[in-house]
Parts: structure tokens; C-alpha cells; sequence
């Protein structure tokens, strides 16, 4: 088994899985309590699918700045200022679902400030983090957003519940001063950023090195480069639509309230979670048997991840049970999960000075399936002859594409100083 990590590099990676998962209680939570504020103002779906991609209008425009920010200020310093953003627009976004134009306005800025979170997070383990550790890092960091979100399936219904709209949407927002109350408290303990410049160092963590340009042709070109970028495009066009119309897809296909079967509908993020650990320390472990090529690695689990996605993609529809449901959307989030230690590692490996930019640019077309999948998924819901299928048949389409595209021109080779 792979060595434990030392106490600093521990309290980095653990403190990015709590950002995480405090993001995605956000991210999750909010569809949960929108679904049913807009059926109580009887906002159409179109319009409902518009405020869901609010978010990812501000969430797109801030990907690159903040990891071109995180690379030349740090990423510590860029996160807190999201999370300090985050919490303040949360408090401000009103509990009426008639009042969609602030509620927009409102997930634009929450969305602004969390684009550039996973950057400056990518470019702080970059930092920190040597190569023969960063599958078990990047995965139990990126597992918090699914566990983030189970938690936010149980706990937002019981807020609604017991304060109402105005109650889960304030909670939410807590979770990011939560956050900065913990990141200041171990900071103040232990420097989980000092350069890692001495002997504790294994070959591959960066350290601190001083900022140089960056090279936006040569990564803009760069096949390996774009090769990630579509398949965080078609891992978040696929992810987002499960997470913004699931609630809808429970509530209105199968019969179900917001508060039924709360288990039920966590079971697809806790298996996402687990499947994200389980793959992290599988990848390190046959890597550091030195019987496979990262690149190997990266490209079976991001092919076995999408390819099993999409059949479940194309299975959801046929669902007639929460239990079928539930079962069928775990498989696909948990397969998607497992495509994440393909292409979600490589920012490290092609580029690892770079990391926060790639992270950016790339983690920028995940952004855009964001904006376009919830809004189109509404329209196709609204007019299509049989809504569901339709809806769901397309990010299974994208899996399948990305997934071959991944297997012909992805590398772990480092490409960019």
C-alpha cells in the first residue's frame, strides 16, 4: 500500500475535500430548494432551467482568471476570497420563486465565486503534492463533492422542513464561513503550504518555484491538452444534468416529494464517493507496481468510467421504481466517478507548474456544459415527444465520444514546463 501522507500535505488534501464538499451541499442543495419554490410560484421549466444555469454563467467566467490568479498569487489566497464571496451571495439570494431576475443575478455571483475554487485548489496540490501521490490526493479531494452532495440530499430537505426556503439557502451559505473558520484554525497550527523544498519531499511536487508566462498557444493546440478539456466538458454535462433534474425527474416521473426518500436519492453520491477513493488508490497502486504506464492507467479508467455511464444514461429513462432509479443513476455517477482518474489527474501530469491554469481552462468547458445542459434539458423536457429519453440520451452520447477521443490522444507524459 502507498505510504501515508506527512501531517502537512494531509491537512491540505483535507481541507480540500471539506471545501468540496461544502461547495457541492451548494450546488446540489440549491436545485433541491429552487424545485420547489418554483412549483409554488408555477415558474415553467424553461425559465426553472435558465436559474439553474445561472450558476454556471459566473462559475465559466471565472475558471481561467482564477487559476492564472492562483498560479501567480498562490491558490490559498484566491479560496479564501471565493469562500468569503460564496457565503455573502447565499445570504443574499431570496427565498420567493416568483423573484427569478435576483435569484439569477444571485447564482451568477455564487457561481463567480466558486469557479475559481477548484483551480486554486488544483494549484495548491500541484504545489504540495509529489506525483506517486496525487491519485489518492486529487480523488479523496474530488470525492467530497459527492459526498457533499449525498449529505445535501438528506440535510436540505429536513432545512426546508423545519425553516423553509429562506432556512436551507442561509445553511448552505454558512458552509463556506464554516469553511474559512477551519482553513484559518489549522493554518494558524502548521504551514500546510510551505514550500516542500526539504528532505520530506519525493520527486515531482513543484515547491515554490517563481512565476513565468504561460504558454496559451502551445496549450490551446496541444491535443493531450484539449483532449481533457472535452472530457471535463462531457463529465460535467453529464454530472450537472443528473444533479438539476434529478429532484425533478423523482418528483414528477416517479410521484415523489422533496423530503421521500431522501436515502434512496443519496445512495448514487456516497457510491460516486466511494468509487472516487476506491480508483484513486487502485490508479497509484498499479502505477507504483511499475507494470503500467500512467498513461495506461489514465486512459483504462477513463474509458471504463464513460463507456458504463452511458449505458446507464441510456437506462435511466426506463426507470419506473425510486429503487431502479436509484440503482441506475448510482451506476452512472459511480462509472463517471472512475473516468475521473483519466482525465481529472492528467492537469498534473501534462503541466504541472501550470496546473491552476489547465485546471482553469479545462474545469472552463465543464462550466459550459453547466450553462448549456441544464437550460436545453429544460427546453427538451418542455417540448420533446418523450422528454426523459431525450434528455438523457445526450450526455450519454457525449461519454461515448469523449471516451474514444481520450483513448486515441491523451498522454501522462509532461508536456509544459
Amino acid at each position: 500500500m502507498p505510504a501515508p501522507l506527512p501531517a502537512p500535505r494531509l491537512a491540505l488534501v483535507v481541507l480540500t475535500f471539506a471545501a468540496a464538499f461544502a461547495c457541492y451541499i451548494d450546488r446540489v442543495g440549491f436545485p433541491i430548494v429552487y424545485t420547489a419554490i418554483a412549483r409554488d410560484a408555477w415558474i415553467p421549466k424553461t425559465i426553472q432551467g435558465s436559474v439553474h444555469s445561472a450558476f454556471y454563467n459566473g462559475y465559466t467566467a471565472t475558471q481561467v482568471p482564477g487559476g492564472a490568479l492562483a498560479t501567480r498569487i498562490g491558490g490559498q489566497k484566491v479560496i479564501v476570497w471565493a469562500f468569503a464571496l460564496w457565503g455573502l451571495m447565499s445570504a443574499l439570494t431570496p427565498s420567493d420563486g416568483s423573484r427569478t431576475r435576483a435569484i439569477w443575478w444571485c447564482r451568477v455571483g455564487v457561481g463567480g465565486a466558486m469557479g475559481t475554487v477548484f483551480p486554486s485548489m488544483h494549484s495548491m496540490l500541484a504545489q504540495a503534492i509529489p506525483t506517486q501521490e496525487r491519485n489518492r490526493a486529487v480523488s479523496f479531494m474530488t470525492s467530497g463533492m459527492y459526498f457533499g452532495s449525498a449529505f445535501a440530499m438528506v440535510a436540505v430537505p429536513v432545512a426546508m422542513r423545519l425553516g423553509g426556503a429562506a432556512f436551507a439557502t442561509t445553511a448552505t451559505g454558512c458552509c463556506a464561513f464554516a469553511w474559512l473558520l477551519a482553513w484559518n484554525a489549522v493554518n494558524e497550527k502548521m504551514s500546510i503550504l510551505r514550500p516542500f523544498e526539504d528532505t520530506t519531499v519525493l520527486p515531482g511536487a513543484m515547491g515554490a518555484r517563481k512565476p513565468r508566462g504561460t504558454p496559451w498557444g502551445g496549450l490551446l493546440t496541444s491535443p493531450a491538452v484539449l483532449v481533457i478539456m472535452l472530457n471535463n466538458f462531457t463529465f460535467h454535462y453529464a454530472f450537472f444534468i443528473l444533479m438539476s433534474w434529478m429532484p425533478t425527474f423523482y418528483e414528477q416521473k416517479l410521484g415523489l416529494d422533496a423530503g421521500s426518500y431522501t436515502w434512496l436519492k443519496m445512495i448514487p453520491y456516497l457510491v460516486m464517493g466511494t468509487c472516487s477513493n476506491v480508483g484513486g488508490i487502485v490508479a497509484d497502486k498499479m502505477m507504483s507496481s511499475k507494470a503500467y504506464s500512467p498513461t495506461y492507467v489514465r486512459k483504462l479508467l477513463n474509458t471504463i468510467g464513460f463507456v458504463l455511464a452511458a449505458l446507464a444514461l441510456w437506462s435511466l429513462p426506463l426507470c419506473t421504481s425510486v429503487g431502479s432509479a436509484a440503482f441506475v443513476s448510482s451506476v452512472a455517477l459511480g462509472a463517471l466517478a472512475v473516468a475521473r482518474g483519466g482525465y481529472a489527474v492528467n492537469h498534473m501530469d501534462v503541466a504541472p507548474r501550470l496546473a491552476g491554469v489547465l485546471m482553469g481552462m479545462s474545469n472552463g468547458c465543464g462550466a459550459m456544459a453547466g450553462m448549456i445542459g441544464p437550460w436545453f434539458t429544460g427546453l427538451v423536457l418542455d417540448t420533446a415527444r418523450d422528454p426523459w429519453v431525450a434528455a438523457f440520451n445526450m450526455p450519454g452520447y457525449l461519454c461515448v465520444g469523449g471516451a474514444a477521443a481520450y483513448l486515441r490522444y491523451a498522454t501522462a507524459e509532461q508536456l509544459f514546463d
